[in-house]
């Protein structure tokens, strides 16, 4: 049974009734889920995707929406639902002019746990303080290190929540930012390493490239339009070098260079 993460706010109002849908971001890792949920193959995922946009998909699925992923008992209602693609409500968690894959409650067989107290939603403080150093061993002059908490912070793609360690002082944001960057989903890894192949591009234009006459700016800016998509591919010519920047098949950034001898000029 596919188990939804989901704030307890939310779960009391589908158990009583008064909410009848739940949403979640039409991202690969919530595709994959539910595409596999409805017993379809994912290799048909986009022909899949365009019937819940139809809404032609009417099968009904079990989820286990479970308030938070830490506790083993942990408030849980087993839900009936029809899956579908489309906008929400904002009175229910839903952003005005965004489609989601909706899930639509159609009845509840089981509850559990639903006197127990609330997973933390956001950036609850719970017991068990990290604290680092007030100050540097044998230098007490030296700046003090900030103190370290554990909160919880959210997943921005599969929404499950997480405990992290973060500085004390840090907005919700922050802690939803270090729960994605930890997260195992496969959203939240793909992302993590699209950075980090932006980031090995980037170090290696700041070894090749001069920020004085502004080399180091547009190849950066090219890496960048390529890799998110916007253009397909940017040749630079630079000197008597030639730079082709693109992206592969695999998703890896590829720069070609080729460079020109001759110092013929031709007009």
């Amino acid at each position: 049974m596919l188990t939804l993460p989901i704030k307890r706010k939310w779960l009391d109002m589908i158990v009583t009734g008064e909410k009848r849908e739940e949403y979640r971001e039409i991202t690969d890792y919530w595709t994959k889920r539910f595409v596999n949920l409805l017993g379809e193959s994912e290799d048909h995922a986009n022909v899949i995707l365009q019937n819940l946009r139809d809404h032609r998909i009417d099968k009904e699925c079990e989820v286990l929406l479970q308030n938070g992923s830490i506790r083993t008992e942990a408030p849980q209602a087993v839900a009936v639902v029809t899956i579908s693609i489309g906008g929400g409500r904002e009175d229910w968690g839903a952003t005005p002019g965004v489609d989601y894959f909706v899930l639509k409650i159609k009845r509840i067989t089981e509850t559990k746990n639903m006197n127990k107290d609330s997973e933390p939603d956001e950036l609850e403080k719970i017991e068990g303080e990290v604290l680092e150093p007030e100050t540097v061993p044998g230098n007490p002059n030296a700046p003090a290190v900030r103190k370290m908490i554990q909160r919880s912070g959210i997943c921005k793609y599969c929404h499950q929540i997480r405990f992290v360690e973060i500085p004390e002082g840090a907005t919700p944001e922050q802690a939803n930012e270090q729960a994605t960057e930890e997260c195992d989903c496969d959203e939240a890894i793909r992302q993590r390493e699209r950075k980090q192949r932006m980031q090995a591009a980037g170090e290696w234009a700041k070894n090749v490239f001069s920020k004085e006459t502004n080399q180091l700016q547009v190849v950066l800016c090219a890496i960048r339009a390529t890799f998110e998509g916007s253009i397909d591919y940017v040749t630079l010519k630079i000197g008597k070098h030639t730079y082709k920047v693109d992206t592969d098949s695999d998703g890896m950034i590829r720069i070609r260079t080729t460079y020109r001898e001759s110092d013929e000029e031709t007009f």
